[in-house]
């Protein structure tokens, strides 16, 4: 290479790394409705390719996106508000409980006394400070109607181009990755089964989980359903626990309130059906070879959250899983190069002593054989090398 195509190679670098940088800052504002964005094309996916094959991918994409807006985004939209409309009774019914047979109960029962402001106090602030952080969430949003707007905006246009032109962004990508053939490939079908187990597996999990916690809290007299059903599907995304968070505390409050049937019915539905359902369905949507350890989840859930926001309860533990898959991928490659060197070594520089150096390429030849499809050329090839070895053998006697 001479030495101006190494200066305009160097210089190429450092314009990409500039360029990457305010890239970067561009997108860095609206990086929530990116991800959105990306989320939603990627569920979406298998209903737009349908379409496209009938109609162009253009109406495809508009048909696909307005079907998604009136079957997910608005239902969506309409539980959120009223979730957040109901949050304010169950702070009210909080705060009306009575407290004196609440605590009576729990001294009778247990022996252990409890003080009864301190009960009152300790559920308000809790449902108070829970409920105030979600809501100061929509309210930044809702107080920021340009940005808003603007995002929504984002969020449309690159919903859109990525259902009408994501096969030629997957196909660009693959041209460009530096990477061979079969590890690309490899690794897309890593990334695959990583995205469905973290975006549509999970979800699906904990959807059933939420609506069968608030089909059983209806008939026992809880009402919000919204806000019950909003709070489960949340909690229901974390591993092991998931939605007992929220039907065992239910049925102690029953407990303590003189329903012991309702508490007992509630707590075999839910040890059976609520958590059984996790049990049964994970297996059957999620690839095993794509799961997780709970830890990983936990600490992406949380860790996304905090830094992409409320689509990190997704990103969060794909990001990991996929930083899992590449070290994975790296050691196994290291392992494989290193193990291969010595046998390739030994191959060139001939077969061992004693050893009968036609057999040694006659079976050369038909590994050849088997791996290149009997190339012509690698025959020719092993046949000249056998004629080497003939010679010497000749010469040497």
């Amino acid at each position: 290479m001479s030495r101006r195509s190494r200066e305009s190679r160097r210089f190429l670098f450092a314009l990409a790394g500039v360029v990457a940088v305010l890239s970067l800052l561009i997108v860095l504002p609206y990086l929530q409705f990116v991800l959105f964005a990306v989320l939603l094309a990627y569920v979406l996916d298998p209903v737009n390719d349908r379409l496209a094959r009938r109609f162009g991918s253009t109406i495809a994409a508009a048909t696909t996106m307005l079907l998604a807006t009136a079957v997910i985004l608005v239902p969506v939209g309409l539980a959120l508000v009223t979730a957040l409309r109901q949050a304010d009774s169950v702070v009210e019914r909080v705060q009306a409980l009575d407290a004196e047979t609440i605590a009576g109960e729990v001294t009778r029962r247990t022996g252990i006394e409890v003080e009864v402001e301190m009960v009152v106090s300790s559920l308000s602030d809790v449902a108070e400070n829970g409920l105030r952080g979600a809501a100061g969430n929509v309210v930044t949003i809702v107080g920021g109607i340009p940005e808003l707007l603007i995002g929504l905006t984002v969020f449309g246009f690159v919903l859109f181009y990525l259902l009408r032109d994501g096969d030629r962004l997957v196909g660009w990508l693959r041209g460009v990755l530096p990477l061979e053939p079969a590890l690309r490939e490899e690794l897309f079908a890593h990334f695959d089964r990583l995205m469905w187990a973290g975006i549509v597996g999970t979800a699906v999990v904990a959807f059933v989980q939420a609506l069968l916690t608030v089909l059983a809290f209806v008939p026992l007299g809880f009402g919000n359903v919204a806000f019950w059903f909003v709070i489960t599907f949340v909690l229901s995304l974390l591993p092991l626990v998931g939605a007992s968070v929220v039907w065992v505390p239910a049925v102690g409050f029953l407990a303590l309130v003189g329903q012991p049937v309702a508490a007992g019915a509630l707590l075999v539905y839910g040890a059976v059906v609520i958590s059984g359902s996790d049990n049964v369905l994970r297996p059957l949507i999620v690839n095993r070879g794509a799961a997780l350890n709970p830890a990983t989840i936990v600490l992406g859930i949380f860790g996304g959250v905090a830094v992409f926001g409320v689509v990190g309860l997704f990103f969060g533990p794909i990001v990991l899983g996929m930083l899992k898959i590449v070290v994975e991928l790296l050691v196994r490659d290291e392992t494989v190069g290193s193990a291969g060197t010595p046998a390739g070594a030994a191959d060139r520089t001939g077969t061992p002593a004693g050893a009968n150096p036609n057999a040694g390429d006659a079976e050369s030849r038909e590994n050849d054989a088997d791996s290149d499809g009997g190339d012509a050329g690698f025959r020719d090839g092993d046949d000249e090398s056998d004629g080497g070895v003939r010679d010497e053998g000749e010469s040497n006697e």
